[in-house]
């Protein structure tokens, strides 16, 4: 390889290159289906905006088929193929802006504005490579091994076809001198051997054979390559009679209606179909015929018949990626999309299930990405052996599946089918001898016969009673009623108006001082959030669904510490004696790998005490899949002198081994216990049992929402050290405390 004085990379064999591609007679030529195909599938496969067959010639590149940009050709100088015809495999640049050999090329400064490029070389034979198939890209990505290898499978397609247009012109050449061999045969008969040889060569390079028959004697006549396609030995004789014996009925059928047809109208004809070969073996042929007359009147039929047995399967094989899931083999969304709008048109009655696995993602943390992988290819096994009317089970990402059921929209069926799905997902699996389970959450969509729906309605309306699912605790099943769909709207304006308040510093923390029961003295205060809203300070029972956004609530939570920590060192700037800063901390952060660290360099940073900070964790967070990594976040800031405190004890589905395995400093019982302690006789049971297992524990209770005499009096009876409510203080904007130590009447 070389560069020319115009900086960019030229093969070698440049000049045999270009004789190439000009032998090839394709440039400005018309538009070709076989090259429209190959780039919409290309488009379809990668989901990229651009996709061209390129051909580059001596000073320009030009497009025998585009998708996604208005020029047929660009100056060969700007041309990102200059680099892929050089090599011998694909050539990828992820980001063109950040790449020094195209930052400055006029096709990423200018439009089309391109950052990712992808080509595969078209190789002629020889290491003459003509031009590329590329698909591209306005913003940055990457190209995964498996996407790689259907691009090269792409680029042998679109240079199989390419091949093709230098085998017509041999053909067509080969036609030509056939129709003067009876005037010329004795001066031409050296000429005639050479063409043949040329003829062979082509004929084995394309599979091609070719045939002819003389209308007056009805003898036919085959090339050398047709006797080794039908797998028959030289001495064979061919006639129209025993082609019928090469043909299954039906193919051979189909096939006579063409010719009877051609030798109507004299028209040509193009026929593809498959064969078997004498030796039994099956082929996809593609038959062309041509005739030629004399005074109106047939006198010679001709053609070819090419073996496209390879063509066909390669065809297949990126139809089989284009719409298949590459790790499961189920069908994928795109299909998804089309058995939809194919249900739609005919008004058939259909279902939809939309199925997340939940808990995945803590296999994939825990386990690893092959355990996921083996996972979902052994439920998408599971649930490919469902037997329903018109069922089509896909892979709709990540660790969502999808369950078409036409025919039959019978709440009872659709009932039994979600349980059985459930009942599918939650069967434990086995990988590497780990028994691993997932629980499944369900939504479902339905339509009765002649009711029309748009595709993306029946999937929104999937989706909306699957978040339903979800929200009801999961391992369960909803069918859609249009109150999900406010419910979602809800969501959706409450998510956009805490992100905009954060980015417009409308989020705040107010405090809420914990009390000794023994001094009245402030052993601390819990940081909780408050939106600043114009319409006045809301909590967060009326931004709940933002919280529950997994990327917003990690904004939100990265928001409350950093506030509470640079809250803790101003108050000892102001000589504020405020003990400890509790601040709560959601599963979305603990599942972030540098929480533990942020946090610690965060109060390392403004040289605040370990002991100055509290992190206060829920049920929930010990109760998901990733407890290991969440007891290993724990013991990191315990044992740097973080005090960690289990919130709302006694709400959920937390065990009294959590006590043990988690390493707690202080128990929190939720207000609800200590709101029933004059109405509920089970409720003085249940609190003096926390405070007492606290207490053989050696970590602190606090008894949350008190707000009575009575209930301080009674707590403090029974051993509770620490207490918080509107009794003693309500929540403040930090302003509101003052720099003087407090004692609060208990």
């Amino acid at each position: 390889m070389i560069k020319d004085k115009r900086f960019y990379p030229v093969a070698a064999n440049e000049p045999d290159r270009l004789e190439c591609l000009r032998g090839l007679k394709i440039l400005n030529t018309p538009i070709d289906t076989a090259f429209e195909n190959v780039v919409e599938l290309a488009r379809s496969i990668f989901n990229v905006p651009i996709v061209l067959v390129s051909l580059v010639d001596e000073n320009r590149q030009w497009f025998k088929a585009r998708r996604g940009l208005d020029q047929c050709q660009t100056a060969r100088e700007h041309a990102f193929c200059n680099y892929t015809i050089v090599g011998r495999d694909v050539f990828v640049v992820e980001d063109a802006t950040q790449d020094a050999r195209f930052k400055d090329n006029l096709l990423v400064t200018n439009s089309p504005s391109i950052r990712f490029y992808a080509g595969v070389p078209l190789d002629m034979g020889n290491g003459l490579i003509a031009g590329s198939l590329c698909i591209i890209d306005r913003v940055p990505r990457k190209i995964t091994d498996p996407q790689t290898d259907q691009l090269r499978s792409l680029g042998t397609l679109a240079a199989s076809v390419l091949a093709q247009y230098r085998v017509a012109d041999e053909m067509a050449k080969q036609s030509d001198e056939l129709t003067l061999k009876n005037k010329v045969i004795e001066s031409q008969s050296e000429n005639l051997l050479k063409q043949k040889r040329i003829l062979d060569c082509a004929s084995e390079l394309a599979n091609i054979g070719a045939w002819e028959l003389d209308c007056q004697t009805g003898e036919l006549t085959w090339s050398d390559w047709m006797y080794r396609l039908h797998e028959v030995d030289e001495g064979f004789k061919p006639s129209l009679k025993a082609l019928e014996d090469f043909y299954p009925a039906d193919t051979f059928r189909q096939l006579g209606q063409k010719v009877a047809k051609s030798q109507e109208t004299n028209l040509p004809y193009q026929f593809e179909g498959q064969m078997i070969t004498a030796k039994g073996n099956k082929r996809w042929v593609r038959v062309a015929g041509h005739v030629e007359t004399k005074d109106g009147v047939p006198v010679r039929r001709y053609g070819m018949k090419q073996d496209i047995t390879d063509e066909r399967r390669a065809v297949d094989e990126i139809r089989w990626l284009a719409e298949r899931d590459p790790l499961t083999g189920l069908r994928n969304r795109s299909q998804l999309i089309k058995r939809l709008s194919d249900v739609d048109s005919c008004r058939s009655p259909i279902a939809l299930l939309l199925l997340d696995l939940d808990g995945f993602k803590d296999i994939n943390d825990i386990y690893g990405h092959a355990a996921g992988d083996h996972c979902l290819k052994e439920m998408a096994r599971r649930f490919d052996a469902i037997r329903a009317p018109g069922r089509m089970i896909t892979r709709v990402g990540g660790d969502e599946f999808a369950v078409v059921v036409e025919s039959e929209t019978e709440k009872s069926a659709i009932e039994t089918l979600a349980e059985k799905i459930l009942e599918i997902s939650s069967s434990p699996l086995m990988y590497k001898g780990a028994s691993l389970r997932f629980s499944g959450s369900i939504g479902i969509a339905c339509r009765d016969k002649g009711e029309h729906f748009t595709t993306s309605d029946l999937l929104g309306e999937a989706d909306f009673a699957l978040y339903a699912s979800k929200a009801a605790g999961r391992d369960c099943y909803s069918f859609f009623q249009f109150d999900m769909k406010l419910i979602a709207m809800q969501r959706t304006r409450s998510i956009a108006n805490i992100s905009q308040a954060l980015s417009e510093r409308e989020m705040e923390l107010h405090y809420q001082a914990k009390v000794s029961l023994l001094t009245g003295q402030v052993a601390g205060y819990e940081a909780l959030l408050r939106w600043n809203s114009k319409d006045g300070i809301r909590t967060p029972a009326f931004f709940a669904p933002a919280l529950d956004d997994p990327r917003l609530s990690l904004e939100i939570g990265r928001f409350v510490v950093q506030s509470a920590l640079n809250q803790a060192r101003t108050w000892k700037d102001q000589g504020v004696k405020f003990g400890s800063i509790a601040v709560n901390v959601g599963p979305t952060q603990f599942r972030d790998s540098s929480f533990a660290d942020e946090l610690l360099r965060g109060i390392a940073d403004r040289n605040l005490a370990p002991s100055d900070i509290e992190v206060e964790v829920t049920e929930d967070v010990f109760l998901t899949g990733s407890a290991n990594y969440v007891a290993e976040v724990c013991e990191k800031l315990r044992g740097a002198g973080v005090k960690i405190a289990l919130d709302d004890f006694g709400t959920g589905f937390a065990s009294l081994t959590h006590l043990l395995d988690f390493p707690l400093s202080i128990i929190k019982i939720d207000r609800s216990f200590i709101a029933r302690l004059s109405t509920r006789a089970g409720a003085t049971g249940v609190v003096k049992a926390i405070i007492e297992i606290g207490n053989s524990l050696g970590v602190d209770v606090v008894a949350e929402g008190v707000e009575t005499e009575a209930q301080t009096d009674f707590l403090r009876s029974i051993g509770c050290g620490l207490a918080q409510g509107y009794l003693f203080h309500r929540p403040q904007p930090a302003g509101a405390i003052g720099s003087s130590p407090r004692r609060l009447a208990v």
